[in-house]
């Protein structure tokens, strides 16, 4: 599910204490998940359906270590699941479970990961709200979860409780999953071809219709698709050739065509600042008449910048104010103003944040922590009163980006690093 995709995306990967690092975020509805590079997985937010995986229902608002083990490879968050790969190519699932999403052939919540099946041969996972998909190392696509409108591309809209092959075809390769509905790439000879299936109402299967499909149909006859991308009811995808459309539910002017119109087929894209294939779409009510979920965010082709559309109602758009707007504009967080001094090994996670964060690295009492906007003015100060190596902070920033830095008692910068406030 790309709603997780979102926190993924403003991601800022950054070295930690022992040298380790961020790989992947991912975020459901009320939680998010994080995968270091040393193969450990990390849970913060809230635990109605024990996300967390420890049987309890225990909020935490850092990164705290899901389990012991480092064999990790992928994270997926669904609404309020996890699906999760190991470097043997197991899945395992945990968290709730009132449609089967978990896989295990049964609709009771586990609160502990838990492996689906038997299989090693899982290469790729991915998450939609209440449904799930898998690829296998022979090209093979697997689902299972909520069918109401025929996301799981069967052949019928019954609840599948555990992973079933969708067709017979060995050459999936890549599978994203919206709201109600699903996208998926087969490769064709040299080509790769792009199929939907699921909920229509709003146009988002990309087939001149609003008329729901149960089975995998080809989208159109272009070919040679280099990325898709599922939102809530709309979507986004580019060909080989940069070439890149959006279509579906267009509330607020979230598919970057000028206009607040629908479309049922792909519309092409005028996108010359933008890195389309950085594109991730907000994830939230599936049947798109409601305004959560109708917003994109990119990175602009020169990575200095972020690239936003839609709606902003919240702010959600980062560009200081609350407009929606109908195109991509690269206006917001511009990088190039704001320079890290990686002197001292320091971290913050999670960032982007709500504001409630924490840092790692080597502090001492009497050191200050302090938070600078865009325009260079300090929004934020706070002493450290304790030597350690970990300090939380809770603070009541407006989204946008700030710039941390770590002063000693001389007023001498120690370290700054980058942080993104949503």
């Amino acid at each position: 599910m790309r709603i997780a995709i979102l926190v993924c995306f403003f991601c800022i990967c950054l070295p930690i204490c022992w040298s380790q690092t961020w790989v992947k975020v991912s975020a459901g509805s009320s939680c998010s998940m994080g995968l270091k590079s040393d193969g450990t997985l990390w849970f913060w937010g809230r635990n109605n359906y024990s996300e967390y995986g420890d049987d309890s229902f225990n909020e935490s608002w850092v990164p705290i270590q899901v389990g012991t083990q480092n064999n990790w490879t992928d994270i997926e968050c669904g609404g309020m699941h996890v699906l999760a790969l190991k470097a043997d190519s197991t899945i395992w699932s945990w968290g709730s479970n009132y449609w089967g999403q978990l896989g295990h052939g049964i609709i009771t919540w586990i609160g502990s990961p838990h492996q689906i099946g038997t299989d090693h041969d899982w290469v790729k996972i991915e998450s939609g709200g209440l449904h799930n998909a898998a690829i296998k190392s022979n090209g093979t696509l697997w689902m299972w979860g909520s069918n109401e409108f025929g996301q799981l591309g069967i052949g019928n809209n019954s609840v599948v409780l555990s992973p079933m092959q969708v067709g017979t075809a060995h050459n999936w390769r890549q599978i994203s999953l919206g709201g109600n509905h699903s996208l998926g790439f087969r490769e064709e000879g040299s080509e790769l071809v792009l199929y939907a299936w699921g909920f229509n109402g709003n146009g988002q299967l990309g087939q001149g219709d609003t008329q729901d499909r149960n089975v995998p149909t080809q989208l159109g006859t272009l070919a040679n698709w280099n990325q898709i991308t599922a939102g809530s009811s709309f979507a986004y995808g580019t060909l080989t050739d940069a070439t890149s459309f959006s279509w579906g539910f267009n509330g607020l002017g979230v598919l970057s065509i000028g206009t607040t119109q629908s479309q049922n087929i792909p519309y092409p894209l005028t996108v010359v600042s933008t890195n389309i294939n950085s594109i991730k779409l907000a994830a939230g009510a599936p049947s798109g008449n409601q305004l959560y979920g109708m917003h994109a965010l990119a990175l602009s082709s020169d990575s200095l910048s972020i690239c936003s559309v839609g709606a902003n109602y919240t702010g959600q758009l980062g560009n200081g104010n609350q407009n929606a707007r109908s195109f991509l504009e690269c206006d917001v967080a511009s990088f190039v103003s704001i320079e890290e001094n990686p002197s001292l090994a320091l971290a913050i996670y999670p960032n982007p944040s709500s504001g409630k964060f924490t840092i790692e690295a080597p502090l001492e009492a009497g050191q200050v922590i302090a938070l600078f906007d865009l325009n260079g003015q300090q929004v934020f100060s706070q002493e450290i009163l304790n030597s350690g190596f970990n300090q939380s902070l809770q603070t009541k920033l407006t989204p946008g980006l700030y710039l941390l830095k770590l002063i000693d008692k001389e007023g001498v910068q120690l370290a700054s690093r980058r942080l993104v406030v949503e």
